[in-house]
């Protein structure tokens, strides 16, 4: 089976995005003629512009006067083969609308009935799930983690970075808190880094994790009355490109299961991935550089529940158990 034009309608979130690197290489080492397209949300378009797998990054604009160009786009195109990967109502109407020859995805009744090949979700959106659709298109997998394949080509030079430096990425989105790590742990987490291995610590975030992020520094500070506290604060500060390039300096990441720490996994830092409700096999990170830190002898993980009355599974995670995996990879 040969294709022209491809089109690949993404998922919204960073770490999602991450998973479907694999999956665009293999499309494009399988189809080198083709011409492939990414649709993504604007914000992750920084994150393909670069990529060597992807021919054009469409955004997919919020209202309804941009979906109907944006349908009318993908019409126009006459796509032999859409993939989308969300499983979202409104991404699937476009796939079923969109003309193209093949139109392949995840199962989600009924809202499915458009895919002519489709496959069954299994665990949680991942690179495990998007290679079992590549198996079902007949697209040999030609490699099988992200590791070295997301291309971001800003530098950093606007920014003071220190010589040695650890990345601090303790936010999540506010529907997924359970996956949080106490503010208390994360400034002794800090102060830790920095007496033993004289690392100063960057800390990022999106906007909205500024409010959490700044209990961290006053912790800090009302550990350390009148001195430095050795962070440089960049929580909202970078769009994503210059956050990878930040990143790519880092001497190691710590932090929860994010998108961000996918980034510094496909960029090959050292990561020390805190995991409590989400399960590492299928959302861990893919370098070979890497710990993931995690309650094991709770029964109840992984849940992937949203609402959780005790979080016992992040709450019981200790620095010490931290600061070890940090240890073993410094």
């Amino acid at each position: 089976m040969s294709f022209k034009k491809i089109c690949i309608i993404h998922l919204n979130q960073i770490g999602d995005l991450i998973f479907s690197l694999p999956l665009l290489k293999a499309l494009k080492e399988n189809h080198p003629n083709a011409s492939i397209h990414s649709l993504v949300k604007p914000y992750l378009q920084e994150l393909l512009v670069d990529s060597p797998f992807v021919d054009r990054v469409i955004p997919r604009k919020s209202g309804l006067t941009a979906k109907f160009k944006l349908l009318k786009n993908i019409r126009k195109n006459n796509y032999d083969l859409v993939i989308s990967l969300a499983r979202a109502e409104e991404c699937l109407i476009l796939t079923a609308l969109s003309r193209a020859k093949i139109k392949a995805g995840f199962s989600y009744f009924p809202w499915d009935w458009c895919l002519n090949i489709k496959e069954n979700i299994e665990g949680h959106n991942s690179w495990y799930n998007n290679a079992k659709l590549l198996k079902r298109l007949n697209v040999t997998v030609t490699k099988t983690d992200y590791v070295g394949l997301l291309n971001v080509n800003k530098n950093n030079s606007d920014l003071s970075l220190p010589e040695k430096f650890v990345i601090i990425s303790p936010g999540t989105s506010k529907r997924r808190l359970t996956k949080t790590w106490q503010k208390e742990k994360y400034a002794q987490l800090i102060l830790l880094l920095k007496e033993k291995y004289g690392l100063y610590s960057v800390l990022v975030g999106g906007a909205d994790n500024k409010t959490e992020n700044n209990k961290i520094i006053e912790i800090l500070e009302q550990k350390k009355p009148g001195k430095d506290v050795d962070i440089l604060d960049l929580t909202g500060k970078v769009d994503l490109a210059c956050l990878c390039s930040v990143i790519k300096e880092a001497t190691l990441f710590v932090g929860i299961d994010s998108g961000v720490m996918h980034i510094a996994s496909s960029l090959n830092i050292p990561v020390v991935g805190l995991f409590g409700p989400t399960d590492p096999f299928y959302v861990g990170p893919q370098n070979k550089k890497s710990i993931v830190v995690r309650e094991e002898s709770m029964e109840c993980v992984p849940c992937y529940l949203k609402n959780c009355k005790h979080r016992d599974c992040m709450k019981n995670l200790s620095v010490s158990k931290v600061f070890d995996g940090c240890e073993q990879l410094l």
